[in-house]
C-alpha cells in the first residue's frame, strides 16, 4: 500500500475512536519521518522535556485488550468504540511494524502513544490522553 493511502485509511480508521479513562480522549496521528523503534521512548521524553526514566513501554497486546473489552454489551457506544479499537489494531498488525505503546508517567493527565512504522521505515505516532487519579 502506498504511503498517502495507507495514511488516509489510518485516518479513517481512527475516526470517532476515543480513549476512555477518567475521560476520553481522541486518537490524533503525527508522522514522525524515520526514526528507529528503539528511539521512540528519547523522542517522547524529548517531546515532554522530561527524564526518559518515567516514559515506559507497555504491553502493546494488553493495551489493545483493555480497550477492546466491552464491559457493558447495552451500551451501544462503548460497544462501537471497542470495535473501531478492534478494527484500529488489525489495520496496524497488517500494514505497520515495530508497534509500541508509550506513556509519559508524570502527574495525572498521561500522554499515550501508539508508534508504530511505515514499510518505507518511517514512523507514525498516534497519540491521545489517560487520566489516571
Amino acid at each position: 500500500m502506498q504511503q498517502n493511502t495507507l495514511l488516509e485509511n489510518l485516518t479513517s480508521k481512527t475516526a470517532g475512536i476515543l480513549y476512555y479513562s477518567e475521560s476520553e480522549y481522541p486518537l490524533e496521528i503525527e508522522q514522525w519521518g524515520e526514526l528507529p523503534a528503539p528511539a521512540a521512548v528519547a523522542e517522547i521524553a524529548t517531546r515532554h522535556q522530561v527524564d526518559p526514566g518515567i516514559v515506559k513501554t507497555a504491553n502493546t497486546a494488553n493495551f489493545f485488550n483493555e480497550v477492546e473489552r466491552i464491559l457493558d454489551p447495552n451500551d451501544a457506544p462503548i460497544v462501537a468504540n471497542a470495535q473501531k479499537f478492534k478494527a484500529l489494531h488489525q489495520f496496524l498488525d497488517e500494514h505497520f511494524t515495530d508497534i509500541q505503546v508509550i506513556r509519559v508517567e508524570e502527574g495525572t493527565s498521561i500522554p499515550v502513544y501508539i508508534v508504530c512504522h511505515q514499510p518505507d521505515g518511517t514512523c507514525v505516532a498516534l497519540i491521545t490522553t489517560a487520566i489516571e487519579s
